[in-house]
C-alpha cells in the first residue's frame, strides 16, 4: 500500500526506542503475574455474584414458601462449596485465554535490534473519514490513498481528552495528504509517524458501532474497502 518503501540503518534514537520497547514488553513472569491477578479478581467477582444472586432468590423463596435459605442455611453452604471451585476454574480458563491472546513481540524486537534497520514508508492520501467510539469518544481516522486503499490512524489524544471528560474533538490531530511512517521490519512496531502536506477535510465523526475486537489495527493498512467503512464499522 505505501507509495514507496525504503530500508535504512536505524538512528541511535530509533535503536533506543526499540530497546525501550523490548524492556517494557512483559516477560513470562510478568504475564503470569498479570494472569494470576486477573484470575483472582474474576474468581472473587463471579463468586460474589453467585452468592448475591442466590441470596436474592433465597429471600424470595423463603417469603413464598416459609423456608430458611439465608447465609447460615445448609443449602447456601452447599451452594458456596460447589460454586467456589467452579468459579475458580472458569476464572483460570478465562485468564489463560486472556494471557495467550496478548501479542508477544519480544523475539521480533530482538531481531530488529540485532539488524538495527528500519523501513521508511511514504503514503499519499486524497480523502479522510473519522469514526468516534461510544465509550470515551476517541476518534479513529481512515485515510484513502491515491491507490484507493485505506490506512488507519488512531487519534490517541482524543481518547485521552474523552477519559478526562473533555471534548475529544478538541484534539490537535488533523489528517494530511502525506505521511511518513518509520517501522521496525520484524516486529512491525511504529517508531515514528510524521504527517505533512495539506490538511484533509473531514465531516462530523460517524458513530463507531463495531466491537473493539473488530476495529482495524492502528497505523496499518485497513482490510475494509473505502466504500464499505460505514457498513462494517
Amino acid at each position: 500500500m505505501p507509495t514507496s518503501t525504503s530500508r535504512r540503518k536505524a538512528t541511535p534514537d530509533e535503536v533506543e526506542s526499540l530497546r525501550k520497547l523490548l524492556t517494557e514488553a512483559p516477560n513470562t513472569l510478568k504475564r503470569l503475574m498479570r494472569g494470576a491477578g486477573n484470575a483472582l479478581v474474576l474468581w472473587a467477582a463471579s463468586l460474589l455474584f453467585v452468592v448475591v444472586a442466590w441470596l436474592v432468590v433465597g429471600w424470595v423463596l423463603g417469603k413464598a414458601f416459609n423456608l430458611n435459605l439465608g447465609l447460615q442455611s445448609s443449602t447456601t453452604v452447599w451452594l458456596v462449596a460447589v460454586a467456589t471451585p467452579v468459579c475458580a476454574g472458569i476464572a483460570l480458563l478465562s485468564s489463560i485465554r486472556w494471557v495467550r491472546s496478548w501479542p508477544d513481540y519480544r523475539s521480533q524486537l530482538r531481531d530488529d535490534l540485532t539488524r538495527a534497520e528500519v523501513n521508511e514508508e511514504r503514503y499519499v492520501f486524497s480523502e479522510a473519514k473519522r469514526f468516534q467510539e461510544p465509550e470515551h469518544g476517541g476518534l479513529i481516522y481512515f485515510l484513502r490513498s491515491t491507490e484507493n486503499e485505506v490506512f488507519t490512524v488512531y487519534d490517541y489524544e482524543s481518547q485521552e481528552l474523552g477519559v478526562d471528560d473533555k471534548d475529544p474533538l478538541l484534539s490537535s490531530y488533523r489528517p494530511q495528504t502525506e505521511l511518513l511512517v518509520v517501522r521496525a521490519p520484524s516486529s512491525g512496531r511504529v517508531l515514528k509517524s510524521q504527517p505533512s502536506g495539506a490538511e484533509l477535510s473531514v465531516g462530523p465523526p460517524l458513530e463507531l458501532t463495531a466491537q473493539p475486537a473488530e476495529w482495524p489495527d492502528a497505523e496499518c493498512p485497513c482490510p475494509i474497502p473505502w466504500d464499505q467503512l460505514e457498513q462494517r464499522l
